[in-house]
């Protein structure tokens, strides 16, 4: 597994402006939470993901270590949740996120604005994945390697087991258009594997799956498509959110 950890006297550096980090040791045991994090968020380095702990605490006024807790209990949610549904027999294995391994099912076309939920595993981890219609046959999505990309709907595989087509309520035709064609003209961005704490991070920058629909319907429709609103907004917060519905199972 392919994870890139600078020195922990780095990462202890980031923190020395909250009081309860001034004495923090170089060892990684010495930021709470932080191995833990790690190793449910493959990809992510320790500089990352404390920069953006750390600004955000700077913003809020919250405990770092507040904030780290939080995310660390959001990734175990997760996890627990991806669990649950493979034993329930909701969702029968994991596809890659570029849906090359594991997809048995064409996903088919669409509404524009609808979006689709299919498990998958991202950095190993099975986070499933999200993408959003630009056209009735047109998917728009970020993946590893390639970040924000489209895709005919005639191709893309899924899993046909816990896949699914939502719709987003509350919002007018013309916001959910103008959603699709915000996700549409980011095409090109490169790809983060920060989910842990996306909600924090710029909506014009390197994004991820759920980063990419989250942030177009807050930006052009002012809905939060978070379940939780944690720090981080997973997959299976956008699949969730009460601001959706289904249109049908896959």
């Amino acid at each position: 597994m392919k994870k890139s950890i600078v020195s922990l006297s780095v990462a202890a550096s980031l923190l020395l402006g909250s009081a309860s980090f001034a004495s923090a040791s170089t060892s990684e045991d010495s930021v709470p939470y932080l191995k833990e994090i790690l190793e449910l968020q493959p990809d992510v380095t320790s500089e990352e993901l404390l920069s953006s702990i750390e600004t955000y605490s700077q913003n809020t006024g919250i405990p770092t270590k507040k904030l780290l807790k939080e995310v660390y209990k959001e990734l175990e949610n997760d996890k627990n949740q991806a669990k649950e549904e493979k034993d329930k027999g909701k969702e029968k294995g994991a596809i890659g996120a570029m849906g090359a391994s594991g997809g048995t099912k064409i996903i088919g076309s669409s509404s524009k604005s609808h979006i689709y939920y299919t498990p998958s595993e991202t950095a190993y981890l099975d986070h499933g994945h999200v993408g959003l219609y630009y056209t009735a046959s047109t998917i728009v999505e970020s993946v590893p390697s390639t970040g924000v990309r489209t895709i005919s709907a005639s191709v893309r595989k899924v899993d046909s087991s816990g896949a699914v087509i939502k719709y987003v309520k509350n919002a007018t035709t013309s916001e959910k258009d103008a959603a699709a064609n915000w996700a549409y003209s980011q095409v090109g961005d490169s790809y983060s594997y920060n989910f842990a704490t996306n909600r924090t991070t710029s909506h014009y920058e390197a994004k991820n799956c759920s980063k990419l629909v989250w942030s177009a319907f807050l930006l052009k429709a002012g809905l939060d498509l978070d379940k939780n609103k944690g720090l981080g907004v997973y997959p299976r917060d956008v699949r969730d959110a009460s601001d959706t519905g289904l249109v049908r199972n896959i």
